[in-house]
């Protein structure tokens, strides 16, 4: 054996004993101290730098460091040496994403359900690469699939709801966003979402209870007191928006915002002027009156305002792996 091959042995094994002293310290999906386990990560690549279990677990704490280009310079690292390394074919995807390279993190995706299709987050990341691509309809199908692998993903149904609205196809959304809700009762987004769909087809009422809801978790939003105005007003009872758009208008003004201050003191003269209306009864028509059958789906679209969201970066970020 030369001596060139001796020093490598040398170093595979200090390399392996560092690896080994880092996953002593791995327990229940987490290192109990990231920083030795950092330590000897990279104490381990640097001996054996085609040591890919010791590269994607320091990638993974790299990205928890909030140092995302190291993570990817890792990961690329691992795929190269092992391109079937399902963990990191992921874990590029997710890092891509939150670049905003779509394109590229749904090859990734694919590439991880190419390989076990059975990975709802695979899926759930990859229908929200296409939501942000403008193919809801593709973007439908991924969540559908997750959601049937895992129906408790609350994000899934979230952002199907979304794409659902995007879609124009109200009824579904209300029903995704509702689970979402069911599933974390504290999710602003998902009634926020529900809210803006319950105002788009009419249902006042039903917005008004989410926009309540929304400001029992965010209670001094100005924002949010102007949007329970107009679902009030949607619903007829000016008063109660007259007294949203004064609180949205004092919140405003503590807020520093004058110009919204001044947008929500014209919508308060708005609901006065309403308010103030006099009420004419509808004549009862003497025709009969055939009942038509209402769409199973409305076709409506959903305000400009409410742009689509996609999931937390947070709910679906890669783990160390034993």
């Amino acid at each position: 054996m030369s001596p060139q091959e001796a020093q490598s042995q040398h170093d595979e094994a200090q390399a392996a004993d560092a690896l080994d002293r880092a996953m002593q310290l791995f327990h229940d999906g987490e290192f109990l101290d990231d920083d030795a386990a950092f330590s000897y990560l990279d104490e381990a690549v640097k001996l054996d730098p085609n040591l890919v279990t010791a590269r994607y677990q320091r990638a993974i704490l790299y990205l928890q460091k909030g140092r995302p280009d190291k993570a990817f310079a890792d990961v690329e690292k691992v795929i190269e040496i092992k391109p079937d390394h399902v963990e990191a074919r992921f874990t590029r995807g997710f890092i891509l994403f939150r670049r905003g390279d779509f394109r590229a993190a749904v090859k990734d995706f694919s590439a991880v359900l190419d390989q076990d299709d059975t990975i709802s987050e695979a899926l759930a990341m990859r229908g929200s690469c296409y939501a942000n691509m403008g193919r809801f309809e593709d973007a439908v199908h991924d969540y559908t699939q997750a959601i049937a692998l895992n129906p408790a993903h609350q994000e899934a149904y979230y952002n199907r709801g979304v794409a659902h609205m995007e879609l124009g196809y109200n009824v579904r959304a209300i029903h995704d966003l509702t689970q979402a809700v069911s599933l974390n009762s504290h999710s602003v987004d998902a009634l926020m979402a529900r809210a803006s769909v319950y105002m788009e087809v009419g249902q006042f009422d039903r917005a008004v209870s989410d926009y309540k809801r929304i400001l029992s978790l965010i209670p001094r939003d100005s924002g949010m007191y102007a949007l329970l105005g107009e679902a009030y007003a949607g619903a007829g009872n000016f008063q109660a928006a007259i007294e949203s758009g004064r609180r949205a208008q004092t919140l405003a003004k503590a807020e520093g915002a004058p110009q919204a201050a001044i947008v929500f003191g014209e919508m308060i003269e708005t609901y006065k002027a309403k308010a103030a209306e006099p009420k004419v009864a509808k004549p009862e028509s003497t025709e009969p009156q055939s009942a038509k059958p209402k769409s199973a789906e409305p076709q409506a679209t959903k305000p400009e305002s409410t742009e689509p969201q996609v999931a937390k970066p947070e709910a679906t970020e890669p783990k160390a792996v034993e």
